[in-house]
């Protein structure tokens, strides 16, 4: 289900603004959540451009920081399952003594900021993180619309005086030229769970049918996702086994130059979907139990393909009956998606 945004009723609100203008702001760990948070800390530099921003995020975000967020200072990383103490101690190593902190949810990361000896720090207010904050501010928690998980950031950093709901919270660096060859990615795999995956046998005919339509097409496979799993690679083994293919592994450090020099990606709802959307490339994604208003990835580049059933969206990583809601999604749909994102790619201005 959605994550709600764990508020009891709030009330009256005590107003708030950040100390001084040094200032940590902690990413959340899951990285889709990250991605998410990118416009908040956009708006924060550009509402205080004197402001010196670093983030505390997992290793494994430090190559989404530091592609295009020209706004932070400094990415301070932590490894996995790191202690308080020890995520502390690398927050303390900065060259400056922090202000302020945001934090968004609970955990070692949280902890570390007071621990470091952060005098203030600022955050929802939620039973789990109000013990680490100094400052709470108030959730929306008013029955409505389900509404894109890019708000639950924004509001925060909205309720800080910060105008936050404005296009160059969400503008980045342009795409570099389209390559002279139409290069495609495609991301087969979600780290969210078999539920979220197209038929991956499908992934092939569509490329049978863009080979059709369009001259010399490369392609690029990734395969971060945790349901990567051998019986779902092995599809792709003749595939990857053609020169105007490759593979990419794991999350290498160019991953978002390589998204930004590609032509389209056609991908799962996953995480490299929305590692397009953070550079900007067009993309069709595919979406089976989840809801595109509330978690599609950020920007009008992405091409929702989804074949709405009635179970659907049910938020489940493993699909308790019959997949429908991803067996419905034609290849005729995803092709269509796909030309229409690499039409928009090439197309002038």
């Amino acid at each position: 289900m959605p994550l709600q945004d764990d508020s009891s009723t709030i009330g009256e609100q005590i107003a708030t603004s950040l100390a001084g203008s040094q200032w940590c702001v902690v990413s959340p760990v899951c990285f889709t959540e990250a991605c998410f948070s990118v416009p908040a800390v956009r708006a924060l530099k550009h509402f205080s451009p004197n402001a010196s921003i670093a983030v505390l995020c997992p290793e494994s975000q430090v190559p989404l920081w530091k592609h295009g967020v020209d706004e932070i200072t400094h990415v301070i990383p932590y490894e996995v399952g790191a202690s308080a103490k020890k995520i502390a101690a690398l927050v303390e190593l900065y060259d400056e003594q922090f202000d302020s902190a945001i934090i968004w949810e609970a955990g070692s990361a949280a902890k570390a900021t007071k621990l470091a000896g952060i005098g203030q720090s600022v955050g929802y207010a939620n039973d789990n993180l109000m013990p680490l904050l100094t400052d709470t501010l108030a959730i929306d928690a008013h029955a409505g619309p389900i509404k894109h998980r890019v708000r639950h950031y924004l509001g925060l950093v909205d309720q800080l005086g910060v105008d936050a709901f404005v296009r160059s919270s969400f503008e980045r660096p342009p795409l570099p030229a389209a390559p002279e060859r139409i290069a495609i990615a495609i991301a087969p795999f979600s780290e969210y769970g078999s539920s979220y995956q197209w038929p991956v046998e499908r992934f092939l005919k569509v490329v049978e049918v863009i080979e059709d339509c369009y001259p010399q097409v490369t392609w690029t496979l990734y395969d971060h996702g945790t349901g990567a799993s051998k019986k779902g690679m092995a599809v792709f083994g003749s595939f990857l086994e053609r020169e105007n293919s490759r593979q990419v592994s794991g999350y290498e450090w160019n991953v978002f130059t390589a998204l930004a020099q590609s032509t389209a990606l056609v991908a799962c709802d996953g995480e490299v979907a929305h590692m397009a959307a953070h550079v900007g490339l067009p993309a069709a994604v595919i979406f089976g139990p989840n809801a595109p208003e509330w978690k599609r990835p950020i920007g009008k580049q992405s091409v929702v393909v989804r074949e709405h059933v009635a179970c659907s969206p049910c938020f489940k990583s493993k699909c308790p009956i019959d997949l429908r809601c991803q067996d419905g999604v034609s290849v005729e749909a995803v092709v269509d998606g796909l030309k229409a994102s690499i039409e928009q790619r090439l197309s002038p201005g």
